[in-house]
């Protein structure tokens, strides 16, 4: 894509981590990943896993990102399985799809959506970002 530019609610960024997950270093992650797709991060949704909702840094990381944050079901996440760019055997394991963030962003963005790259990773912190489809929502 070129340049960065003005982000609607056209995109979603899946984001996880394991527990204790620092706000401002996940938000710098879905920065940096949002340039290297060539797009930005405000006004898009961050999806977060619904069972992280008691976690106050993912709210304040969507804060950060001048994003609102969505909590989604793991249900709704195994539904787009198929169209996952990345696999990990160990959150295969434990959630039953290859990359929970992929999965993540997939199902905030909707139905035919797509997934920019392969998910952006770090030790303790992961994030994905998607575009919905033409006239469809995030």
């Amino acid at each position: 894509m070129a340049g960065a530019e003005a982000v609607s609610a056209r995109y979603a960024i899946g984001v996880g981590g394991r527990r204790g997950v620092d706000a401002i270093a996940l938000a710098a992650l879905a920065r940096d990943a949002a340039a290297r797709c060539g797009v930005g991060v405000e006004g898009a949704e961050v999806a977060a896993l619904a069972g992280r909702a008691d976690e106050a840094e993912f709210r304040a990381a969507a804060k950060l990102l001048g994003a609102r944050l969505v909590l989604l079901p793991l249900e709704s996440l195994r539904a787009r399985e198929a169209e996952l760019l990345t696999r990990s055997p160990r959150v295969e394991a434990m959630f039953g799809v290859g990359s929970l963030v992929e999965a993540l962003a997939l199902a905030a963005a909707g139905e035919g959506s797509r997934l920019l790259a392969p998910r952006f990773s770090t030790e303790r912190l992961a994030c994905a970002i998607a575009e919905a489809q033409e006239g469809g929502r995030v």
